[in-house]
């Protein structure tokens, strides 16, 4: 293997010099380009992934040359905002560039990935995911070449453990590991918008100073998170990207001990593709007074009882429901090769092998179109350009008239799926990428005024004799919960049974009959799942935008995963007819036997 490794290394030296006249493939680009063919060539990135592409035709030295090599650079420089009860912490600051190199043997019918050890490289690493931050075209070459090598051997290792493996099985009808996808040459400017580091560090100290002072609060956090880079792409095929990614995220989040033990957590949180599209002071302002309003009156709310029966969603908890749960099941993950005997836990889609069924009712559709930046004059999150495969987003309908239609596919083909649509957005498993949504519309052509959905609420509570049905302000998606905290949700949650784990309810509110409203807390929805949205009874008029951060991790759990992406979704209040809820029944700790230091002077 150092053998191998050291026959690029002699011929960097020689290797022809990139010029812009060897774009790969020639012809037309198939979007405009902000900066001509001819000024592509000062970019050393770009000159350098080409360079390593080219060669890429060198890793024959096992015999098996491959058919599809990509390099792909997430350029990022971060700035952190953070404060806690009012008093602020120095700016973060981070540069970094990480590099993720592919290589495919084999064909595309059958080739290295899907395994169980497709990601697994049992030789010596030479390489890093960190390549330089200086722009020496040499030094980068080499960081690419380090990682192609490395790749290259990873990829001829798993394709023999893969097809040793899958002579033990006899697959029927097994579909192909890659499908074929338009060349895509896109290079955009990558100028940075300005940034006031003192307007926004000051935004964030004022969010925590309103808990400051106010009994029981345990915790006041606020970050602000801004991340201004790019991404390049280039593989085998031709595809050349360079385009700005950029997301702007703002959390606040709360906690409060209850008064026997335990304690209620509530937050909020913003999103958008730059600074400016995150909301000002007076908005700001207001946010963090109702967060600490409501989090208050979680702590006074009775703990909620089991229930069944109907729900109703406000359009901004309906929009965060449609974001995680069919954000997840459209996205469905092929089970991988693994040798006879060893357990491959795969999280099963709800609507794998559905295309055809109905999921919805007749008179709602679902579609996904991440080509569009505002919905009625609002910046729409989920807008991008190409995803991590350097495919295009094409506008897609996932369910049409209730019967699903397609899901959210990258370039490994799943059942059912008409072919790549470019929501490659997430890192994935088994040497593949993870779909998940742009821009998710749900559309109702039967909608009622939200007043009279209300009313029919109460009306269902009465012809079945309940003394309250439930009404859901907001999800806790992307959950706001600590680490430990989401681990004992989903324990609990697994206990209860189904497929999935999703978020529960953070403001949940039992309605009456005679229409008073009471807080209610800790519930958590049992056996949830696609299931239920095809007993949908009715939808609001008024849809609401919810724009959130996804980054693979159960509940999109605020600071986990090592990826994001923005995302949005779009939905009108809806009237479910039945579904079910359960109080936690876990044991609390006891309350603190000293009382907290003063948060005020």
């Amino acid at each position: 293997m150092r053998g191998f490794a050291l026959l690029p290394l002699m011929l960097l030296a020689t290797a022809a010099p990139l010029q812009p006249a060897q774009l790969p493939g020639g012809g037309t680009p198939r979007a405009p380009m902000s900066r001509s063919a001819e000024q592509y060539d000062s970019d050393p990135l770009l000159r350098a992934m080409q360079a390593e592409i080219r060669r890429a035709r060198l890793l024959i030295s096992y015999g098996v040359a491959p058919f599809f090599v990509e390099i792909g650079v997430d350029q990022s420089e971060n700035v952190t905002l953070a404060s806690s009860l009012g008093a602020s912490f120095a700016p973060r600051l981070s540069r970094v560039r990480v590099q993720q190199p592919l290589v495919r043997v084999g064909a595309p019918a059958f080739d290295n990935t899907g395994y169980l050890g497709s990601d697994a490289y049992s030789g010596t690493r030479f390489d890093s995911d960190l390549i330089p931050l200086d722009d020496d075209v040499l030094s980068l070459r080499a960081s690419f070449w380090l990682g192609i090598d490395r790749a290259y051997k990873t990829a001829v290792e798993a394709l023999g453990k893969k097809q040793a493996a899958f002579n033990y099985f006899a697959v029927r009808d097994r579909l192909p590991d890659f499908e074929s996808a338009p060349k895509l040459i896109l290079l955009r400017d990558l100028h940075a918008p300005p940034f006031d580091e003192a307007q926004w560090n000051e935004r964030v100290r004022a969010l925590t100073a309103v808990f400051r002072g106010r009994p029981g609060v345990l915790s006041a956090d606020a970050e602000l998170m801004w991340g201004v880079g790019a991404f390049y792409y280039n593989n085998s095929e031709g595809t050349l990207l360079r385009v700005p990614d950029r997301l702007a995220t703002l959390q606040l989040r709360a906690s409060a001990a209850l008064e026997k033990g335990g304690q209620v957590y509530h937050g909020v949180q913003f999103t958008a593709l730059l600074p400016s599209g995150l909301p000002g002071d007076a908005e700001l302002r207001r946010a963090a007074s109702e967060t600490a309003s409501q989090l208050a009156a979680l702590v006074a709310a009775p703990p909620g009882e089991a229930y069944t029966g109907p729900v109703l969603f406000e359009p901004s908890a309906a929009a965060q429901l449609f974001a995680e749960v069919f954000g997840q099941e459209l996205a469905p993950i092929r089970k991988p090769v693994a040798e006879q005997g060893r357990n491959v836990s795969v999280p099963e889609s709800g609507l794998e092998n559905k295309i055809g069924s109905r999921v919805l009712p007749l008179w709602m559709s679902l579609r996904d179109d991440a080509t569009r930046k505002e919905w009625s004059g609002l910046a729409l999150a989920g807008f991008y350009e190409a995803d991590l495969e350097g495919v295009a987003p094409a506008p897609v309908t996932l369910v049409d008239k209730g019967l699903l239609k397609d899901y959210l596919t990258t370039r490994q083909p799943v059942k059912g799926g008409s072919g790549p649509n470019g929501h490659a957005r997430l890192p994935g498993p088994f040497g593949t990428r993870t779909a998940r949504p742009g821009n998710l519309f749900v559309e109702a052509s039967q909608t009622v005024p939200e007043a009279a959905l209300r009313q029919r609420l109460l009306e269902m509570v009465k012809q079945q004799g309940k003394p309250y049905a439930l009404l859901v302000r907001r999800m806790d998606f992307p959950s706001l919960a600590t680490g430990s905290e989401a681990r004992e949700m989903l324990r609990r949650q697994m206990r209860s049974g189904g497929p999935r784990q999703f978020s529960a309810p953070l403001l949940l509110v039992r309605l009456y009959a005679d229409g008073r409203e009471e807080l209610v807390r800790g519930l958590q929805f049992r056996n949830l799942s696609v299931r239920n949205f095809r007993d949908i009874l009715a939808a609001g008029d008024s849809p609401a935008l919810f724009n959130y951060v996804d980054n693979g991790a159960p509940m999109a759990l605020a600071g986990a995963g090592s990826f994001i992406v923005g995302c949005s979704a779009v939905a009108p209040a809806l009237l479910f007819e039945e579904l079910e809820l359960e109080a936690h029944a876990d044991e609390t700790a006891r309350p603190p036997l000293v009382p907290p230091p003063p948060s005020s002077k």
